[in-house]
């Protein structure tokens, strides 16, 4: 199994960390280090293609196993091209990008510096977090009597929540801000969105996104100490809810002055009925 787990890792981090450096070459020819975000849900793509390609025997356990990031990632990465492309850079690596000129970076050390921290810092993350993908599917490989047991089951039913959670927030924000694009007052007067699932969560894509994880771990955890993997879910839900994701946005949207009254009454993170 190790052997097998080796394998996996091998092929998926080359394929992971040679499309990364081709689309850091990209992102320079347009200036635009934000390509690196489009990448994020294909990155989990690769991994699972390349674990079902080495497989010895593709079961449906295989099959469930890596079925689920791929419907995932090329959902996310879809919506996430739709959205970005033809807006320019985003004003978080324009941020990078100042701060690095002001500390007197050259334009080549800054190019080294997005390729080794941006890149490839997300290329390692996608790795760590596919654990349960490579770790199980080497399993499967060499036990090609495994069974589906009820742990699949569940982590289908919870993935299949979070995909639910997380397309329909995205289509539901895309919705709100394309028909409030056109707002001319102040950013603080910017209305916020607080209908459908965001009436529930504040933040509907970013749960069903971690219901997503803990799914597919709940998938790998058929195999043998597919559990040992707890890391890639509690990781996800960490970048979700401390580091990239929820507390980041909110310092941001905390100067609108409706987004005082909706934190009152809605919950952070997990849905809930809104308090009155």
């Amino acid at each position: 199994m190790q052997y097998s787990f080796f394998i996996n890792l091998t092929h998926a981090g080359s394929l992971v960390f040679g499309s990364l450096i081709l689309l850091w070459a990209i992102s320079l020819k347009f200036k635009d280090a934000s390509l690196i975000d489009i990448f994020w849900g294909f990155g989990f793509l690769l991994v699972a293609v390349a674990c079902l390609v080495m497989s010895q025997d593709n079961t449906l356990y295989t099959t469930i196993l890596t079925a689920l990031p791929i419907l995932w990632g090329i959902r996310l990465t879809l919506y996430l091209a739709k959205r970005n492309i033809g807006h320019g850079e985003d004003k978080r690596y324009i941020a990078m990008r100042k701060r690095a000129e002001r500390k007197g970076l050259s334009e080549n050390n800054w190019r080294l510096r997005t390729l080794f921290t941006i890149f490839f810092g997300q290329g390692l993350l996608i790795m760590i977090i596919s654990a349960p993908i490579l770790f199980a599917s080497a399993h499967a490989s060499n036990s090609p009597e495994i069974t589906i047991g009820p742990l699949v089951y569940i982590g289908v039913i919870i993935w299949i929540i979070g995909f639910l959670f997380e397309a329909i927030g995205d289509a539901q924000l895309s919705t709100f801000m394309k028909k409030n694009s056109n707002f001319k007052g102040k950013d603080a007067d910017k209305p916020v969105l607080n209908l459908g699932l965001w009436k529930y969560t504040r933040h509907p894509n970013y749960f069903g996104n971690a219901c997503i994880w803990w799914g597919i771990w709940l998938v790998a955890c058929n195999s043998n100490f597919g559990w040992a993997t707890i890391l890639s879910p509690l990781l996800m839900t960490l970048l979700l809810t401390r580091i990239s994701g929820r507390d980041l946005l909110e310092r941001q949207m905390k100067q609108r002055s409706a987004y005082a009254s909706y934190i009152e009454k809605t919950n952070s993170f997990i849905p809930w009925f809104p308090k009155k």
